[in-house]
């Protein structure tokens, strides 16, 4: 009874230690199973370099190249991450390579100035700011090159202070400004560039090379959608005149004139003091000459039925009208009641002579009118 005891537990032992070891090996293999299961989910959603470079170029950092809309202005790269694209470095390591010696980038414009498809950058440097010495535009076709340098048009001393991109008319084409004035601000003018595939064409040029004063500007004078260029000369005579000059920007079509008035009541107010009237009628023989426009008031000033002839260049001296206006040395000759004659000629004259023009007015209805102008030769 006893050896059988032992024999049956030795059995049973046998066999919880058989069970033991199968759900051991069962646990074994279902944990390696779902560890392969596991591995094999996660491996092929791993990011590849190829997929970084991607993302980088189709989804650019905005801060890295911010594009103003109304300006087409590309603001300079200050910082390049490591997954931008590689446009902008490209880009960066050109400028750099082009960058005339001891310059600065002053300014970089974006725009497919040409309408091909492909993007063009406008890069000015200059020594100082707002100096925009050298001006290349370049193209963005499989990496950057230039297709040419804006040759400056303008022949006086000046500076080239700012640069836009512009639509001029009603097309979509896209026009280089550049804008320059004098050093000391009393000039201002612009030139306009066209790009013509890989050809840099000078439109036009507006600035006040003979005199060195004056303003020229781009504007659309009629609101019609198409820009003018406006040309402003501005004189110290005694109506304090403006005349404006205006023509398409392409220097294409009429020219037309208006007369504006900067004085106090921005229009025509007749002179009370003789010396007034006879200055006021030789600073509009002037412009009327030089515009060949036509001066009403210059009508209103005499009692004739007939316009003068006379040639009063050969008298007077009108070089200062483009500058600190007209010098006249007017002396009255003679008063008698209602009637006063006045002796012209210009002062820059180095020797004293009687030698102008004989001026008599006489006063009709509480204002003074011209009534003759006669030469006076005598020494």
């Amino acid at each position: 009874m006893r050896e059988e005891f032992f024999e049956i537990n030795f059995i049973k032992q046998n066999r919880i230690l058989s069970l033991i070891l199968l759900f051991s090996l069962l646990l074994n293999g279902c944990s390696e199973k779902s560890t392969n299961e596991k591995q094999q989910a996660v491996d092929p959603i791993k990011p590849s370099t190829q997929v970084v470079e991607q993302k980088a170029v189709t989804e650019p950092e905005p801060a890295a190249q911010e594009l103003d809309q109304n300006s087409n202005i590309v603001a300079p790269i200050n910082k390049i991450s490591s997954a931008r694209a590689t446009d902008s470095d490209t880009l960066d390591q050109f400028i750099k390579k082009i960058q005339p010696k001891d310059e600065h980038l002053q300014k970089i414009l974006k725009a497919d100035l040409d309408l091909d498809g492909k993007m063009e950058y406008v890069l000015a440097f200059g020594l100082e700011k707002e100096e925009n010495d050298n001006i290349f535009v370049v193209r963005e076709d499989a990496g950057y090159h230039i297709i040419g340098k804006l040759e400056d048009p303008v022949m006086v001393a000046h500076l080239n202070t700012d640069i836009k991109i512009m639509e001029l008319d009603q097309t979509e084409q896209k026009f280089i400004v550049v804008y320059s004035t004098s050093e000391v601000n009393e000039a201002e003018g612009f030139s306009i560039f066209a790009l013509d595939h890989n050809q840099i064409n000078n439109l036009n040029y507006s600035y006040p090379e003979a005199t060195g004063q004056g303003s020229r500007k781009l504007e659309d004078i009629n609101k019609d959608g198409v820009f003018e260029d406006v040309s402003y000369y501005r004189f110290q005579d005694t109506q304090q005149h403006t005349i404006m000059t205006y023509q398409k920007f392409d220097n294409t079509g009429p020219e037309k004139t208006k007369v504006l008035y900067e004085n106090e009541t921005k229009k025509f107010a007749y002179p009370m003091v003789p010396k007034d009237i006879i200055q006021n009628y030789l600073e509009d023989h002037y412009l009327m000459n030089r515009f060949l426009i036509h001066l009403p008031e210059m009508e209103e000033f005499t009692a004739l039925s007939a316009s003068l002839k006379n040639n009063f260049e050969d008298i007077i001296d009108f070089s200062a009208m483009d500058y600190t206006g007209l010098d006249l040395n007017i002396k009255e000759i003679a008063n008698k009641a209602n009637q006063r004659a006045f002796l012209v000629k210009s002062n820059s004259e180095e020797e004293e002579s009687n030698q102008g023009l004989v001026f008599t007015l006489e006063k009709q209805s509480d204002k003074w009118k011209i009534m003759s102008i006669e030469m006076n030769d005598k020494l």
